[in-house]
């Protein structure tokens, strides 16, 4: 490490020490560091390139992110615990991050706040009552879930949770991997070691460094998965340890039988439930834990498994984490398996993490506007086909390899170089190649890789040291020029010190295969001094294993299903230093499914944020994937059975979306009419006057901008199935003029003695029945109707004329007895768009009134609660817009229930 890089460091972890972010003690800091004897020489220009990048460091960000939460949990029992908690597991992590993981002091702090929350949500493990919690936390690829996980396990055992068992894939490299993590970051010993009950101070690693007296009991190492043998040997059960008891068991269905029997064999009394808290992790919980059987099957044996381990236990937690949520919010949510209880749909919580604001994701690299777009490269795909056809078979046999993979090896090659000229000479660094899921192609592959890897460093070692028009005259230097100049002319250095670094910097990059042939071949823990590898695989490369130092990927496979070719993407993450560097080939097509992936994902993670503050929970809301691209599939359709495949409408030509869901507290309804105030203020700052519309009032002709802002401003939890910014890109980009002035009108209802004021006029509240939904956090205006509006709201701002049209329309095409409803309002005269305003009170409901429904009603008894009713005009150029989506089975009761399709059969209010 150079003197630069130790200044650095050093300057780093003093400003841990004492914990600022005041930039006048991070200057101080710095200051200070310079003047110690260590780092005489230093210029001052070095100084301030490292103040600088310090000061980058200290930008980067962490979002608490989006929860969503089910009914009947809101103690915060361990906020409230905490401070009476000695938390030494997560000390000691939280100094681990920081100090030998990098982690900067902000996201360490994030992941502080983030995990406290999680662990609320996972329940008590010392409180008197049972319980079943069942959760799902989604992340990004590669944006650090491993890191989040082991803070969670730390925070849980110092919670009082007795045994964690984390599940991991079904690859048992990936379980060492993950095993390898679990050591460094929660056990603080080598598993093997404590196994063998080997005491030696030497065993230490990671956070035991910083606190080796905490010894949690490990059934499982980094040599073996658990074992029903090595268990015995141990000797002991739950009751008799006080300290938790840590499994790392990959899904392996023998595994897992294994490990329930031992657990029941040694510890449960009869059918008795055990006395004791366990929390289930399942990472990568959309591979194999879903129960892909049909309704009337047993679950398949991993789930099924799964399932009966958390039944042994008075207190469970599952708790899954994955960054590709597809399969999981498929799951049927209710099931009548009494064998098997219920399934792992997250019915008590789904959480959304968001990554580091320093974390390279699929939104930087494959959207239109990403800052990493030009990662990018596009295969040639007429060659590669000639060298490997995408449809190949296990004996296809490989002649040579495209000349684009060449160059990506070349770059791969040159990018080492650059590292090293960067001062980053101890680093890891990666490629990936995965052009096939066969086992003897990738084999083959390997073998031209390494020759022509070989070829090109005994090339160099002859030629690279001498003058650039002798070394030229070797095609390999030459074409390692040519990258040079096509993909890196912009850096800091020039050709001639890449030349003069370039045989040092590749001497030692190898190429390994990774797949069940080749075990234990890519272990990046023993080379101390950073490991230079090109890895080909397939299914290990494609899911869980970390390529540390990614810099080139080489990617050209067929999969279809979106949570597949995420899960390949190891290029996401972080890319400190050298992301100007790191470059990805594949195809045109693969690139237009990775924008498309991207978009969904981003969509799905939007909707969790939109959810979360209405008070519904994960078995209330339906969640949609979208699926317009037809080539590609959402996941494994096995997954699927309980979804179904629909078209949503994003044209509302000719229909109203209402809020029929309002929140019950006192401070968003008072918000709520302050937001109504500052409308009224707004319309009549543009001279609109206030004017009579039947027996209310209301303004016409609105600008759309107006009404815009105010669906923006206020706090309703739903506006049915649409959002507010689904109906603000639907009046934005509709192409003609009728939706660029609306008429507003305050309904008008029948209270007595309650209204409200809109300058001199009192609009009487409109009264509506009401039940109490999600732990009284919501008010369900309507009964079983769910019904904010009535048959003839839509009538507002019409005049005479327009309401004779209208039905003189309906009685020809309907008949003349045929009532009317909202829609014909809508439909069968020319109007502008009309936004309804309900000042309501809700009305009492006597024999179905219970505590929390008059606590409800007395607390909001002087305030009017507001509702809202956007009714949109048959338009002239109505062109209906539709987007596929794949939808759980919440979703698709919910279109059945959804009031739009039912408007004839409407509940009628009573002015």
């Amino acid at each position: 490490m150079n003197k630069v890089e130790s200044f650095y460091n050093m300057c780093k972890f003093g400003i841990i020490e004492v914990n600022t972010r005041r930039e006048k003690d991070i200057d101080q800091i710095i200051d200070d560091m310079s003047r110690m004897p260590m780092f005489y020489g230093i210029t001052l220009n070095e100084i301030e390139g490292v103040r600088n990048r310090i000061k980058a460091d200290m930008s980067i960000t962490l979002r608490l992110g989006d929860c969503i939460e089910g009914e009947g949990h809101y103690e915060k029992w361990f906020l409230t615990r905490k401070s009476k908690l000695e938390m030494r597991y997560w000390n000691r992590y939280k100094m681990y991050l920081e100090k030998e993981k990098g982690f900067h002091i902000n996201v360490v702090n994030g992941i502080d706040d983030i995990l406290d929350k999680l662990t609320d949500l996972l329940g008590d493990p010392k409180s008197d009552y049972e319980f079943s919690r069942r959760g799902l936390v989604v992340g990004d690829v590669q944006s650090g879930k491993t890191s989040n996980y082991i803070g969670l396990m730390c925070k849980a055992a110092d919670a009082g949770y007795n045994i964690i068992i984390l599940l991991t894939g079904m690859i048992e490299r990936l379980r060492k991997q993950t095993q390898m993590r679990v050591d460094e970051g929660f056990t603080g010993r080598k598993s093997a070691a404590a196994i063998k009950k080997d005491n030696n101070r030497n065993a230490s690693i990671g956070v035991g460094n910083y606190d080796n007296k905490i010894c949690p009991i490990v059934l499982t190492s980094t040599e073996k998965d658990f074992k029903t043998a090595t268990a015995r040997s141990v000797n002991f059960n739950f009751e008799s340890v006080k300290d938790p008891v840590l499994f790392v068991v990959k899904k392996n269905v023998t595994t897992l039988r294994q490990l329930n029997n031992w657990i029941r064999t040694f510890n449960q009394n009869g059918n008795e439930k055990i006395n004791k808290s366990l929390l289930l992790i399942d990472d990568e919980s959309d591979n194999a834990s879903i129960n892909t059987n049909k309704e009337n099957q047993d679950p398949t044996s991993i789930n099924g498994n799964m399932r009966d381990l958390l039944n042994i236990f008075k207190k469970s937690s599952y708790i899954g984490f994955t960054a590709t949520p597809f399969a999981n919010i498929f799951i049927q949510p209710e099931t009548d398996d009494d064998m098997f209880k219920e399934d792992l749909f997250p019915k008590d919580y789904i959480y959304s993490l968001d990554a580091p604001s320093n974390y390279i994701g699929a939104r930087d690299i494959f959207n239109e506007d990403g800052k990493n777009r030009n990662m990018l490269v596009e295969i040639n795909e007429f060659e590669i086909e000639q060298c490997i056809p995408k449809k190949h078979k296990n004996d296809f046999r490989i002649k040579e390899i495209p000349s684009d993979l060449k160059e990506a090896i070349y770059t791969f090659f040159l990018a080492n170089t650059i590292r090293d000229l960067r001062g980053d000479e101890k680093t890891h660094r990666s490629m990936l190649i995965n052009v096939s899921r066969f086992t003897n192609v990738q084999n083959e592959l390997y073998e031209i890789v390494n020759s022509f890897v070989k070829e090109i460093q005994y090339s160099v070692s002859l030629y690279g040291k001498l003058s650039f028009d002798e070394a030229k005259k070797n095609n390999h230097i030459s074409m390692l020029q040519s990258v040079f100049n096509k993909f890196y002319d912009s850096i800091e250095f020039n050709w001639n010190d890449i030349q003069d670094k370039l045989c040092e910097s590749i001497a030692s990059i190898v190429v390994v295969v990774v797949n069940k042939d080749h075990d234990g071949t890519l272990n990046y823990e023993e080379y101390k001094s950073g490991l230079r590898v090109i890895a080909i695989g397939g299914l290990s490369l494609s899911r869980g294993l970390t390529l540390e130092g990614l810099i080139v990927s080489y990617f050209y496979r067929n999969s279809k299903m979106y949570d597949t070719l995420m899960q390949m993407g190891r290029w996401f993450g972080y890319r400190k230093g050298y992301e100007d560097l790191c470059k990805i080939w594949m195809t045109e097509e693969s690139i237009s499914w990775y924008e498309h992936i991207s978009m969904a994902t981003d969509e799905l993670k939007e909707e969790i944020k939109q959810y979360q503050d209405t008070g519904l929970t994960p078995k209330d809301f339906g969640l949609r994937v979208r699926a317009d691209i037809t080539s590609l599939i959402v996941t494994a359709r096995n997954k699927m059975r309980t979804s179904s495949l629909v078209k949503t409408s994003i044209s509302l030509s000719g229909n109203f979306v209402e809020t029929p869901q309002l929140f019950s507290d006192v401070d968003n309804n008072q918000f709520n009419n302050k937001q109504v105030k500052l409308f009224v203020e707004k319309i009549k700052n543009n001279k609109i006057p206030l004017s009579k519309m039947r027996n209310s009032v209301g303004f016409y002709d609105v600008n759309k901008e107006i009404i815009i802002e105010f669906l923006e401003s206020c706090k309703i939890p739903l506006l049915g199935l649409y959002d507010v910014n689904i109906l603000k890109d639907f009046i934005n980009d509709y192409p003609n003029k009728e939706l660029d002035y609306w008429d507003v009108a305050f309904v008008s209802g029948e209270s007595n003695d309650k209204f409200i004021e809109i300058e001199d006029e009192k609009i009487k509240l409109v009264k509506r029945s009401f039940s109490i939904r999600n732990n009284n956090r919501i008010i369900q205006i309507g009964g079983k109707k769910n019904r904010l509006g009535g048959s003839y709201d839509t009538i507002y701002a019409l005049n005479d004329n327009q309401i004779n049209e209208v039905k003189k329309n309906v009685a020809v095409i309907r008949g003349e007895k045929k009532s009317l409803n909202q829609r014909d309002y809508l439909i069968y005269t020319k109007r502008k768009p009309l936004l309804l305003i309900y000042p309501i009170e809700l009305k009492d409901i006597k024999e179905k009134e219970t505590p929390e429904s008059i606590q409800v009603k007395e607390k909001l008894e002087n305030i009017p609660i507001i509702g809202i009713s956007l009714n949109i005009p048959k338009l002239n150029s109505y062109v209906n817009k539709t987007a596929r989506y794949q939808v759980n089975k919440i979703y698709i009761d919910a279109l059945e229930n959804e009031y739009l399709d039912n408007c004839e059969d409407e509940e009628e209010y009573e002015d």
